[in-house]
């Protein structure tokens, strides 16, 4: 890769899509979140995935631990976003006992450290560390020229938003230079907060990481930015665009409602998925019934619906029958909605079956977002309330509202 007249740079990029969090519930029982499917045809990882491809990045190591199998499976070698090749590919980065390492990554600046011999292997001169839960568009270039043009150890991609101790936060000054970082703080200093997406100078990284290692330094937010920013050239390089972050059900769902606003648009993103393993290739297209309604929503490859869908999306191979109502929902794939069941903003996995005249959720007055967990089933009358959780697996007649 060239930048203006810039000799080749090799460059590297390691996406942190191992970890479960529990503000997302049953949805990431089974799955890490950044194989949650999204959008129909897509899983969370497929963003950062197709913006590397877009910038010409072709060596991606995938940092993951927990219940990796469906990541794997997604993932292959990376041949769905040209990854495979001479000279390029995808691979998944497990933990691994050794005798340098240990066995379960205890931080994202430790699993990096864990596999800096990817790094090294690659020869690579800089090294793009990426969130895998993040939903957005972005051209890595921008921040690539910006970081060379600086002579920077390090850029931190940083956005304005409303203040949330959630993030961590930089002040920068007049020329871009990180002054103070702060990973989470209950008062931040600025409203201008980190993305996750940070760009290193592959040499400044190692040194970094090993010496931090030592001390005990194992998250990029708490140990290493604050460290770099005293010790290195710290840059900030703002994001203006669309960006999600989808750590709880709450942003899962909003982000699926900006979908369909058209806040996100996968079509002109150039966002791309593993169709096989989304369940599209070789299947049907959709089929709407003479009875159906549909409003405002997205409904994937494979559905039926004969019953009515409104501001919802429907993932392939879902089947809505005749008089179930379907309303400002999320129904991940292969399931069935029965003849004369309600679902109402509610987050139903995979493979579930509501029955025949059961009720699933709520208005928003009267309760949280209700979740349906993978392979239930919901059986014929059942009340399950909003804001309640039925468990994968679980055969539920009715359910008291506890939230997710």
């Amino acid at each position: 890769m060239s930048f203006r007249g810039v000799k080749p740079l090799r460059i590297v990029a390691m996406i942190l899509a191992g970890g479960r969090v529990g503000e997302l519930s049953v949805l990431t029982l089974r799955r890490p979140k950044s194989a949650l499917p999204f959008a129909g045809y897509y899983r969370i990882i497929d963003f950062p995935l197709s913006n590397l491809m877009r910038a010409g990045i072709q060596n991606v190591g995938i940092l993951s631990q927990y219940r990796p199998a469906s990541l794997i499976d997604h993932v292959g070698v990376g041949e769905h976003w040209d990854f495979a090749g001479l000279g390029r590919g995808a691979k998944i980065l497990p933990p691994f006992r050794g005798a340098d390492a240990s066995d379960w990554y205890r931080g994202n600046a430790d699993a990096v450290y864990q596999n800096l011999n990817y790094v090294r292997d690659h020869d690579a001169d800089l090294v793009l560390v990426l969130s895998g839960d993040h939903i957005y568009s972005m051209d890595y270039r921008e921040m690539i020229e910006r970081h060379l043009e600086r002579g920077a150890d390090l850029t931190i991609a940083v956005k304005r938003m409303d203040r949330d101790e959630r993030f961590g936060y930089a002040v920068l000054d007049q020329d871009g230079r990180v002054l103070d970082y702060e990973e989470k703080p209950s008062h931040p200093k600025s409203d201008l907060a980190s993305l996750t997406i940070y760009l290193f100078d592959a040499r400044a990284l190692t040194d970094a990481l090993t010496v931090l290692r030592a001390e005990g330094g194992v998250e990029f937010g708490r140990h290493v930015i604050p460290a770099m920013v005293s010790a290195r050239r710290v840059f900030g390089w703002e994001f203006d665009g669309y960006w999600a972050y989808t750590r709880t059900v709450e942003s899962y769902y909003q982000a699926h409602q900006d979908l369909l606003s058209g806040r996100i648009d996968v079509d002109r993103w150039g966002v791309r998925s593993n169709l096989v393993d989304a369940g599209i290739a070789g299947q049907p297209p959709l089929r709407i019934g003479s009875g159906a309604k549909i409003e405002n929503s997205f409904i994937s490859s494979a559905c039926v619906v004969e019953g009515a869908v409104e501001e919802s999306v429907i993932s392939p191979g879902v089947i809505i029958e005749r008089g179930a109502i379907v309303r400002g929902s999320v129904i991940l794939g292969r399931g069935r909605i029965a003849a004369g069941a309600r679902v109402e903003r509610a987050i139903v996995d995979k493979a579930v079956v509501i029955g025949e005249g059961a009720a699933v959720g709520g208005a928003a007055a009267e309760g949280g977002l209700t979740l349906i967990g993978k392979e239930a089933r919901v059986e014929a009358g059942a009340r399950i309330p909003a804001g309640a959780v039925v468990q994968p697996e679980e055969i539920a007649q009715s359910a008291r509202g506890d939230t997710a």
